[in-house]
């Protein structure tokens, strides 16, 4: 399947996923209590449509999010890995009790960070969701850090409409991509914007190229 028929699929499948329970939580704005959001169907279905067993989120929030991609696993299977990062620990109480799901605190673009995310997520793995601070610099770091560190298959990255420096961000990422590259934010019902990335054919279209680390993060690279 392309991109728009992978977006039109994981829309319908996460219309039929329960997310009863995996609430956003407080907004950081107006402080009201926010349930299951449209978009969290989604990400639910996404993974159910592909089978999605190993996921990276950096952004964990309330934990609304990867509570609604753990919802749209096919079961606990074999090789299923969950990790979810942040730089402040705000998460539900509901999402502290699924002890299979990682929560690491710490600054996404520190190598301590990397090196705990490494100990419990292999690669190569098959969805790397990008919910951070909505900053050109950010996104562009956390994409080349974690990319080519754990050659994720599909990359999705939220709020690219948002701003401004999303915005420039997102229209780069598109240049560059071409073809694996699909703005699935009608899918998704996602107005500040879902970007989706085929991140491995990419990769493969240009005979396995991967990003590499930025210098300052070599430190954490696996010793030989």
């Amino acid at each position: 399947m392309n991109l728009q028929a992978i977006a039109e699929s994981a829309a319908i499948a996460g219309k039929e996923i329960d997310l009863t329970g995996c609430d956003y939580g407080p907004h950081r704005l107006s402080g009201l209590y926010l349930k299951v959001q449209p978009y969290y169907h989604f990400l639910a279905g996404f993974v159910r449509t592909l089978g999605v067993r190993k996921i990276l989120e950096i952004g964990t929030s309330y934990g609304g999010s990867i509570m609604a991609m753990d919802r749209g696993l096919r079961g606990k299977e074999p090789g299923t890995q969950l990790v979810t990062v942040d730089k402040v620990d705000i998460a539900g109480e509901a999402v502290g009790a699924l002890a299979h799901i990682k929560r690491i605190h710490g600054d996404s673009l520190s190598a301590d960070t990397l090196r705990k995310v490494r100990q419990h997520l292999d690669a190569p793995i098959d969805l790397f969701y990008l919910d951070s601070k909505h900053s050109y610099d950010h996104t562009q770091k956390n994409v080349a850090i974690y990319g080519g560190e754990f050659r994720p298959k599909y990359i999705i990255l939220d709020d690219i409409r948002l701003n401004d420096e999303m915005a420039r961000y997102w229209t780069e990422a598109q240049a560059r991509f071409g073809q694996f590259a699909f703005d699935a934010s009608a899918a998704a019902n996602r107005p500040d914007g879902f970007g989706l990335l085929d991140f491995a054919g990419y990769s493969s279209s240009r005979g396995g190229e991967k990003q590499s680390l930025p210098p300052e993060l070599t430190a954490a690279r696996p010793k030989p």
